[in-house]
């Protein structure tokens, strides 16, 4: 029992799920017993079993499938082009003390942009369709993916360095040695988390052509037009499930590609 309340302790898996488990039964239960008291208003918060009830038509007859998979392609699609478009660039601005100095500030600076604000650019250059959703994800990646490889680039230890120059590696071998592994696996972690927000500008940028489907088109038609509140609800808790199994998929390839990381 002391155990649970030892500072920074660490749970065995099977008592983590089993005590989350608990927590989740408690959550629903005081959720529900809220709106039954009418502590919440049920026409703004639905009960969790309201919500469940809705599943079956919000996949028949509004095809959540269909639209779920449109999101979950934009969002990979912009993922990929992101990290081939941050990588080398971010590599290059922080190796390099000309190419930090010429635009290291102004990359800084780019995560101060209001991306929302810069819908509208891109539909001036791109349209309206899949494509201009996809390279504004794809900046939005950009403005925090450059900059974490910039920093971890800087955060590399230079004995690190020293050392394989003294064992005679040349610049190309010490950025192959030292720099990729390293960067790549810190970035790793910048990466999963960037993936996480990336959601909330997927459902954003949705909005736009609305005809062309996924979970944000989906959520406005359903409730704004036709006012389910259970079923906002249910894909906005799906969305959070969805985000999180590609969470635990992203950490178990980082797992598997740096092990070290993890000892």
């Amino acid at each position: 029992m002391s155990s649970l309340f030892e500072l920074r302790g660490q749970l065995s898996k099977r008592r983590q799920i089993e005590i989350g488990l608990i927590g989740l039964v408690i959550i629903i239960l005081v959720w529900w017993l809220a709106v039954v008291l009418k502590i919440f208003n049920p026409k703004i918060i639905p009960t969790p079993f309201a919500i469940i009830g809705c599943l079956p038509e919000l996949i028949q007859r509004d095809q959540m499938f269909y639209h779920l998979s449109l999101t979950i392609f934009m969002n990979c699609v912009s993922w990929i082009e992101g990290a081939a478009i941050a990588l080398p660039l971010g590599f290059i601005i922080g190796l390099y003390p000309l190419f930090n100095a010429l635009f290291g500030g102004y990359i800084q600076a780019t995560r101060y942009i209001p991306l929302t604000a810069t819908i509208v650019l891109f539909m001036a250059a791109f349209g309206i369709y899949m494509f201009m959703k996809v390279q504004f994800l794809t900046f939005a990646i950009l403005v925090y993916l450059i900059t974490a490889v910039i920093s971890r680039i800087h955060e590399i230890p230079q004995v690190y360095v020293n050392a394989v120059k003294t064992l005679g590696a040349n610049r190309w071998q010490t950025i192959k040695t030292v720099f990729i592994p390293q960067v790549i696996s810190r970035v790793s972690t910048d990466f999963i988390n960037i993936v996480a927000i990336s959601w909330t500008y997927a459902i954003y940028v949705e909005l736009i052509n609305k005809q062309e489907g996924g979970i944000g088109a989906l959520i406005y038609n359903l409730y704004f037009r036709q006012n389910e509140t259970e079923k906002l609800y249910a894909l906005i808790l799906i969305m959070v499930a969805v985000g999180f199994l590609f969470d635990q998929l992203l950490r178990l390839i980082d797992r598997k590609a740096f092990p070290f990381k993890y000892y």
